[in-house]
C-alpha cells in the first residue's frame, strides 16, 4: 500500500479528523453507487464510502453508474455491457459501442419525459481510426424485465457523431433538460435532451485547439485520450489532451495540455478557450464541489524510466489569472501514477494509483485502495490528502472511474416547484455542518431555515441567495430562478357532428382557442389525452388529427407553460357522433302508359326500401317533396299515392335521423310514363365455323339495328334469351358480344326489347343462329411429271388432286374448283374444266374448296405443276486397269465416265449416279462412292443412272465393265553366281510380249528373252504383257556375284575321351561352310562329337565346290552300368575296330588285369571269371596304330 504521509509537504490531519467526525450532506444520491476497475465498487449512501464486492466490471477505463435520488442502484455499464441492479446483464444489454479502454466510455442521463427511461451515451476508444464508431446512444427502459430494465432494441447504438475523441460529459440545464457534450479535432458537439427525448441535431462549436494529430494514425490516437468535465455549477468546461499537437515550438511525445472554457448553461456553447498549461500526459480532471477549483492528474502510463513522475495540480478558478495559480498538491513516487479524479456526493475527490513494476511495462498494476482529497474546495496550501486509505476489499482500481452528470455534485442549493401558485422548496446542499443559513427569495421575503419553502405572488425572474455559515467558513450562493405562470384550462364546447359511421377524424387543435380563452398561444401550449391520468402525467398524447373509437367519448386537454411544462391545468370535453343517413342512388321510376294519357298513379312508399338501402327503418324517417327547397326544409310532403303532373317529373326525398332530425340527406329521382315497344324480326345470323364443332361465338348485338328499326336506341335495352319464357321474364340473358350456341349448327334466339325507363314495357322477336363447317386446309403436294418428248408441256387431269384437297372431308358436302389465278379462286369464277395443259413451266394453279350449304365458308390454296425432261443414258467405254499393287483391288474415280454417259446433255440439269447392281440403280439405292470406288473382283459390271436433278424419277440406266489386268510374273533369283568350275552364266526371263534388260547404271543392254552375263554387278529386267487390249508391265532386279572354292582341308581330332573335338582347317579363297552330314552346314569350323566314324564336308557359300573326307574319332565311355536294363551294359574303346591290330587291357584299382578285349570283339560286361565286380573305378591301356598307347580310367556303376 502506498502511504505518502512521510513525504507530504504539508499535513492537515487535525482538519481531517474534525471534518470526518461531523460531515453530512443534503445532496441527491444519483451518484451514490460506483462500480469501476476490476470488480471494484463503492457505496456512499452512509456518508462514508463502503467497498462493494459484487461488481461485474473488469475494465481499464471508462464506466458509468446510476442510482435513484435515494441512493438505490438502478444499473451500471462499461459502455459495452449493461448490468441491472441485481448485477445481471440486461436483455439486449451487450455489444454497445463504447470501449473498456475509452477514457470516458459512457455516461447515463435520465429521460426528462419518462421516469422509467435512461439514455446510455458511449464513445469508442482512440482506435477510432479503425473502428469509427464515435458517439452513440442506447435507451434503457426500467419498466421492462419485471422492473429490472432492458435495452430497447429499436433504440440501441444509434449514431449521433461518426468520429469523436474519448471525451464525454453531461450537465443538467434545468429540471427538464440536460446537455451532452463530446468533441473531435476542433469541434464541440452539444446535444440537448428534454421531455421529448434527444434532439439529434447537435450544436456545433468550432473552437481552439485544433488538433491535427487527431487525424494522424500514430500521434493522433493519444491526443484523443483524457477526461472532459463540466463544473458542478455548469459554468466551466475543462478538457485534458494526453498528447497534443497544438502549436508548441518544440513538440515532444507525451507533451499534452489542459484547456479551460466558459460554458453557457443556457445555450450549451463553450467559449473563451484558455490553455492552462502544458503537462506531461495529463489524464484526469475534476472540479471541486463549489466549482472554485480545478484538479489535473498527469504522468499517465509511464512507459520508460526517464518519464517524469505523476503529479496532481490545482488551479484556482476564482483568480483573475487562473494560469498563474497552478500549484502542485501531490507528487507520486517514481513508477507510480494516478487514475482519473472523481468528485463524490460527499464533496471529496477520489482516485487510485497504478504502479509500473516490471521495467515500467504498460499497463501497470492497479491498487486495491482508494486515495482521497478531503477538502477540495480549499486552497492548495490548506488541502488534506491521504493515500490508499480506503480498502476495496479485493477489488482493484484501474485508470478509470465512473462518469456522472456533473450537476449531481453541485454544492449550493437546489429548488423545486416553480409554478405560480405552488409552494417552492429550497434545499441546501453542504458537505459541512451548517451553523446558520440566511435566505433571500428576491421578492423582499427572507428565511433562516436550512430548507425553507416560499410562495411567490407573481410570476417572473427572481435572484435568490443563501448565506451559509459552517465551522470553517461563511459563503454566499446566488441563483436566478424563474416562477412561471400557471395557465387556466377553460371548458370548451363539445365536438358534435353527423356522420354515417361512428369513427370520424377530428382536428383537436380547433379547440385550442376555446380552451386558452384569450391566453397567449405563444406562452401556453395545448395537448390532448385519452384519460385524465394521461393528461396529468403528460403521457400518451393524442395527435391533433384524432379518429374517435366510439360514437361518444370524453377527451382531456392539458394547457401548459411552454417554458415550464410542469405548470399546467386540465379540462375535458366530449365528442358526440350522431348517426347520419347514408345517401344511395335511387333509380328512376318508369311505367308503361297503358291508356296512352301520359299519367300514372304512383305509390311513392315503394321507393322507401331503395332509399334506405339496408339501413334500419326504425332509425330514419323518409318524406317525398316536389321541390328541393321543400325537401331541405322538411315541408310540403307528398304521397304516398301520387299522380304525376308531367313526364318525366323529378321527385325529391328527405331521409333523416328519427332522434336527431338535423342529421339528414336529400336526393331525387324521376317519374316517367312511356309508350309501347316494337321488336322487329331480324334476318338469321350465319357463321363459318373455325374449328368445325358446330359452335361459334356470335356478336348478337349486330342484330340490334334490325330489331329496333327506327326507334331511338338510347331509350331501349335489348337482351337475348334461349327461350320465349326467359325473354318474357327478362331473365337468363345471353352474352351479347360473344355468345356461343349450345345446340351445334342451328339454334333459335329470342330477343327482348324493353324501355330503358321501365323494363315492364317490352316486346319480343326471334331469329336463328346457323353454323356451317369451314373446309380444313390439307397438305397438297406439288405435281411434277416426266416429259417423254422433252417439250416442256404436259396434259394434267386436275381431278386427280381432289382426294388430296378433300382429305377426310365428305365429297358430297364440299365442291372443288381449279383456277389459274388466286383472284378467280377467291371469287369462285373461271374454273378450269377437263384436262389442263400447262402454259408455263413451272406454273401455280389455285383451288377453291367450299361448303355446298354455304359457299361463303371456303378456303383457297395453290399447288405447282412442273414438267421435267427425261435424260438419255449413253453407254461408255469399259474401265481397264493394271493391278499395280498386285492386290486385286484398286480405287477408281467413276466420275470420269460422266462425260460419255451425258454425251452433251447439260450437267447442271442432270446427275450421274453409279450402282453395283441394276436393281439398285432402278430403285436409286446403295449408290457407289463415285470419286473413290474400290472394286471387289477383277471383273465387274457397273450400272450408271442419269436422272433429272429436279425430279429423280425422270431417269435412264446404262452399264459398263470394270476390268483389272494382273501384272506379268517374273521367276528370277535375287542372286546369280559365277563359279570357278563353270564361268559361263545365261539368265532366262520367261515368255512375255517384250523384255528390256538394264545394268546397274540403268543402261539398256538387251531386249532378248535371255541375257548372257559376263560381268559381276546389279541388273534389272522389265517385261510387258497385253491383256484386254491394255499393256501391263512388271520388273525384277538381281545381282551377279563370283565365288572362290576350297582347295584342301585337314581335320584335327581332339584327345582320347568320351567327347571329341574336331577342328577343320580349309585352304582356298572365299568364305567356307562346314558339315558332318552334307546337309546342315555352319560357318564355325569346330565340332564336338562322340567317338566314331564321320564324313567331313567343306564348301564355299555359293556352293561352287564341295570337298569331303572320312575320319575316325577314337574314344571311350566314362562309365557303364551292367545292370541288365539293356543300356550301357558293356564297356569298349569306341572306334577300336578301325585298328584291327590294337590291344585293350582292363585293370582294377590295384593294377590287377581283369580283362583283355579284341578291337573288333564285344565289350567288357563288368565280370571277372563270371562273377560281377563291384562298383569302382577301373583302368585301361590301349595300344594301337603301330605303337601308340593311351591309358585312362572309367567307372562301373551298379
Amino acid at each position: 500500500m502506498l502511504n505518502l504521509s512521510s513525504f507530504y509537504l504539508k499535513k492537515f490531519l487535525v482538519f481531517f479528523i474534525c471534518f470526518a467526525c461531523f460531515q453530512f450532506a443534503f445532496s441527491q444520491k444519483e451518484g451514490a453507487i460506483w462500480y469501476f476497475g476490476e470488480n471494484a465498487g463503492l457505496d456512499f449512501n452512509s456518508g462514508v464510502p463502503v467497498a462493494l464486492t459484487n461488481g461485474q466490471h473488469f475494465i481499464n477505463e471508462g464506466c458509468a453508474s446510476m442510482s435513484t435520488s435515494d441512493g438505490n442502484l438502478l444499473f451500471y455499464t462499461d459502455g459495452i455491457e449493461v448490468w441491472n441492479k441485481n448485477n445481471q446483464v440486461m436483455p439486449n444489454g451487450t455489444d454497445l459501442l463504447g470501449h473498456s479502454s475509452s477514457s470516458q466510455s459512457a455516461v447515463i442521463v435520465p429521460h426528462p419525459g419518462d421516469v422509467n427511461k435512461y439514455y446510455v451515451f458511449t464513445v469508442m476508444a482512440n482506435y477510432h481510426l479503425s473502428y469509427e464508431e464515435g458517439l452513440n446512444y442506447s435507451l434503457v427502459d426500467l419498466s421492462l424485465d419485471n422492473g429490472n430494465g432492458d435495452v430497447v432494441p429499436s433504440e440501441k447504438n444509434i449514431e449521433l457523431v461518426h468520429i469523436t475523441e474519448e471525451k464525454l460529459t453531461a450537465v443538467k440545464k434545468s429540471d427538464t433538460e440536460y446537455w451532452i457534450i463530446t468533441r473531435f479535432y476542433d469541434t464541440f458537439y452539444t446535444f440537448k435532451i428534454d421531455i421529448n427525448g434527444i434532439n439529434t441535431t447537435p450544436i456545433e462549436t468550432v473552437i481552439a485547439p485544433a488538433l491535427p494529430g487527431a487525424l494522424d494514425k500514430f500521434y493522433g490516437i493519444n491526443s484523443q485520450i483524457g477526461y472532459m468535465k463540466i463544473s458542478p455549477d455548469g459554468s466551466k468546461l475543462a478538457v485534458a489532451f494526453l498528447d497534443s499537437l497544438y502549436p508548441f515550438a518544440n513538440y515532444t511525445l507525451g507533451l499534452g495540455g489542459v484547456y479551460l472554457y466558459d460554458f453557457d448553461i443556457n445555450t450549451g456553447i463553450p467559449s473563451n478557450p484558455r490553455l492552462l498549461s502544458d503537462f506531461y500526459r495529463p489524464y484526469g480532471l475534476e472540479f471541486s464541489s463549489d466549482s472554485s477549483k480545478l484538479y489535473v492528474s498527469t504522468g499517465f502510463a509511464q512507459l520508460i524510466p526517464s518519464d517524469p513522475s505523476s503529479v496532481i495540480y490545482q488551479f484556482d478558478l476564482d483568480n483573475a489569472n487562473i494560469q498563474t495559480t497552478k500549484t502542485t498538491v501531490i507528487t507520486l513516487p517514481y513508477s507510480f501514477y494516478t487514475s482519473a479524479l472523481q468528485l463524490a456526493i460527499d464533496g471529496k475527490i477520489y482516485f487510485s494509483t497504478i504502479e509500473d513494476r516490471e521495467a515500467f511495462s504498460f499497463p501497470g498494476y492497479g491498487s486495491g485502495f482508494m486515495s482521497v482529497i478531503y477538502n477540495p474546495n480549499a486552497d492548495a496550501g490548506n488541502l488534506n490528502i491521504n493515500m490508499d486509505v480506503i480498502s476495496l476489499n479485493g477489488g482493484v482500481g484501474r485508470y478509470g472511474l465512473p462518469t456522472f452528470i456533473s450537476s449531481f455534485f453541485n454544492i449550493g442549493f437546489t429548488y423545486n416547484d416553480t409554478c405560480l401558485g405552488d409552494t417552492t422548496e429550497f434545499l441546501l446542499n453542504s458537505t459541512d455542518p451548517v451553523i446558520s443559513a440566511f435566505w433571500d427569495f428576491g421578492d423582499g421575503n427572507t428565511s433562516i431555515l436550512e430548507n425553507p419553502t416560499h410562495l411567490y405572488a407573481l410570476s417572473g425572474d427572481y435572484t435568490v441567495s443563501v448565506t451559509v455559515t459552517t465551522a470553517s467558513e461563511t459563503k454566499t450562493e446566488t441563483k436566478d430562478i424563474s416562477i412561471y405562470e400557471t395557465p387556466i384550462a377553460n371548458l370548451p364546447t363539445n365536438f358534435e357532428m353527423c356522420s354515417p359511421v361512428p369513427n370520424s377524424e377530428f382536428d383537436l387543435s380547433l379547440k385550442d382557442a376555446e380552451i386558452l380563452g384569450g391566453q397567449s398561444a405563444t406562452e401556453f401550449g395545448v395537448t390532448y389525452y385519452p384519460t385524465f391520468l394521461d393528461a396529468e402525467n403528460a403521457t400518451n398524447a393524442l395527435p391533433n388529427l384524432y379518429i374517435n373509437i366510439n360514437a361518444a367519448v370524453t377527451l382531456f386537454a392539458r394547457v401548459y407553460n411552454v417554458n415550464n411544462p410542469n405548470c399546467y391545468d386540465t379540462t375535458s370535453f366530449d365528442i358526440i357522433v350522431k348517426t347520419a343517413p347514408e345517401l344511395h342512388t335511387v333509380p328512376d321510376w318508369t311505367v308503361c302508359d297503358t291508356d296512352l294519357d301520359g299519367f300514372y298513379d304512383f305509390d311513392l312508399s315503394q321507393k322507401d326500401v331503395e332509399v334506405l338501402n339496408g339501413q334500419t327503418a326504425a332509425d330514419f324517417n323518409i318524406t317525398y317533396h316536389e321541390t328541393q327547397a321543400d325537401a331541405n326544409n322538411g315541408v310540403n310532403t307528398i304521397g304516398p299515392n301520387y299522380t304525376n303532373t308531367a313526364t318525366p317529373q323529378e321527385i325529391f326525398f328527405r331521409i333523416e335521423n328519427t332522434t336527431y332530425p338535423e342529421c339528414f340527406e336529400t336526393a331525387s329521382f324521376f317519374l316517367e310514363v312511356v309508350t309501347s315497344v316494337t321488336a322487329n324480326a331480324p334476318t338469321n345470323l350465319e357463321a363459318c365455323d373455325d374449328d368445325n364443332d358446330g359452335i361459334f361465338g356470335f356478336d348478337l348485338s349486330t342484330q340490334d339495328v334490325q330489331i329496333l328499326g327506327t326507334q331511338t336506341p338510347t331509350s331501349f335495352n335489348i337482351s337475348y334469351h334461349a327461350s320465349q319464357m326467359d325473354a318474357d321474364n327478362g331473365t337468363n340473358t345471353l352474352s351479347v358480344t360473344n355468345y356461343s350456341n349450345i345446340a351445334p349448327y342451328s339454334e333459335t334466339i329470342f330477343a327482348r326489347v324493353e324501355h330503358s325507363a321501365n323494363p315492364d314495357c317490352y316486346n319480343t322477336t326471334v331469329f336463328d343462329v346457323l353454323v356451317y363447317n369451314t373446309p380444313v386446309l390439307q397438305q397438297v403436294a406439288n405435281w411434277q411429271v416426266c416429259d417423254i418428248d422433252n417439250d416442256g408441256v404436259f396434259s394434267f387431269n386436275l381431278t386427280e388432286k381432289d382426294t388430296e384437297i378433300l382429305g377426310n372431308l365428305n365429297a358430297l358436302d364440299y365442291a372443288i374448283s381449279y383456277h389459274e389465278t388466286e383472284t378467280d379462286a377467291q371469287a369462285g369464277v373461271n374454273g378450269i374444266i377437263g384436262m389442263y395443259q400447262n402454259t408455263s413451266n413451272p406454273q401455280q394453279l389455285f383451288y377453291r374448296l367450299e361448303n355446298v350449304g354455304n359457299p361463303t365458308c371456303y378456303i383457297t390454296d395453290y399447288f405447282s405443276i412442273e414438267v421435267f425432261n427425261t435424260p438419255t443414258a449413253n453407254t461408255p467405254q469399259p474401265i481397264i486397269a493394271c493391278d499395280l499393287e498386285e492386290t486385286g483391288r484398286q480405287t477408281f474415280d467413276l466420275s470420269i465416265q460422266d462425260i460419255e454417259i451425258l454425251n452433251g446433255q447439260n450437267a447442271a440439269n442432270y446427275e450421274v449416279i453409279y450402282f453395283g447392281t441394276e436393281s439398285d440403280a432402278i430403285a436409286n439405292l446403295n449408290p457407289l462412292n463415285k470419286l473413290a470406288y474400290v472394286n471387289a473382283t477383277l471383273q465387274e459390271t457397273i450400272y450408271a443412272r442419269i436422272q433429272n436433278v429436279g425430279m429423280e424419277s425422270c431417269y435412264e440406266i446404262t452399264n459398263f465393265s470394270l476390268l483389272i489386268n494382273p501384272l506379268p510374273q517374273l521367276s528370277l533369283d535375287e542372286q546369280y553366281v559365277i563359279c570357278p568350275d563353270s564361268p559361263d552364266l545365261v539368265i532366262y526371263a520367261g515368255t512375255f510380249d517384250s523384255w528390256v534388260w538394264r545394268d546397274n547404271n540403268g543402261t539398256e543392254i538387251s531386249t532378248d528373252q535371255n541375257l548372257e552375263v559376263q560381268e559381276l554387278g546389279s541388273y534389272s529386267v522389265t517385261v510387258t504383257q497385253i491383256t484386254n487390249g491394255v499393256s501391263c508391265e512388271n520388273s525384277a532386279t538381281f545381282e551377279v556375284v563370283s565365288s572362290g572354292a576350297p582347295e584342301t582341308f585337314t581335320v584335327a581330332i581332339g584327345d582320347f575321351s568320351d567327347e571329341i573335338t574336331l577342328v577343320i582347317n580349309a585352304t582356298g579363297i572365299g568364305t567356307f561352310e562346314y558339315s558332318l552330314d552334307g546337309v546342315n552346314y555352319q560357318q564355325d569350323n569346330e565340332f564336338s562329337v562322340f567317338p566314331g566314324e564321320y564324313t567331313v564336308f567343306v564348301r564355299d557359300v555359293y556352293e561352287c565346290r564341295i570337298l569331303t573326307e572320312e575320319i575316325i574319332a577314337l574314344g571311350y565311355q566314362k562309365f557303364f552300368t551292367p545292370n541288365g536294363d539293356g543300356t550301357n551294359e558293356q564297356w569298349h574303346v569306341i572306334g577300336a575296330d578301325n585298328y584291327p591290330g590294337s590291344f585293350i587291357y582292363i585293370y582294377d584299382r590295384y593294377g590287377k588285369l581283369i580283362k583283355q578285349l579284341a578291337p573288333n570283339g564285344t565289350g567288357w560286361d563288368g565280370t571277372y571269371l563270371g562273377s560281377p565286380l563291384p562298383s569302382s573305378n577301373y583302368w585301361f591301356r590301349y595300344e594301337y596304330d603301330n605303337g601308340k598307347v593311351y591309358m585312362g580310367h572309367f567307372a562301373l556303376k551298379r
